[in-house]
């Protein structure tokens, strides 16, 4: 799952015909500027999930958590369980995005 995540989000927006929601690499690029852009990939995310049959599990939220002027961004993605929200899984990983 956590490997989707990541792919997904390194992922050029549309690019992929199986899926009209996969791939966030410009909204998480634009979301450095623009803040709603985040919430954005958040849904886009989820709706992803939705339409690849994925439905153990929700992106709670997205964050950057990178120093100003970082040269790679550092990204963490929160999961929830929809089975049992008090069950959370956070990974991070430096996104490809400038």
């Amino acid at each position: 799952m956590l490997s989707l995540v990541r792919v997904m989000a390194n992922t050029p927006y549309g690019s992929w015909a199986g899926c009209e929601h996969f791939g966030l690499r410009e909204l998480l690029e634009q979301g450095l500027r623009r803040p709603e852009k985040i919430r954005l990939a958040v849904e886009e995310m989820n709706r992803a999930l939705g339409d690849l049959g994925i439905t153990n599990f929700l992106v709670e939220s997205i964050a950057n958590e990178s120093p100003a002027g970082a040269e790679v961004n550092r990204w963490v993605v929160t999961l929830a369980s929809r089975m049992d929200h008090t069950k959370t899984y956070s990974f991070e990983w430096g996104g490809n995005t400038p």
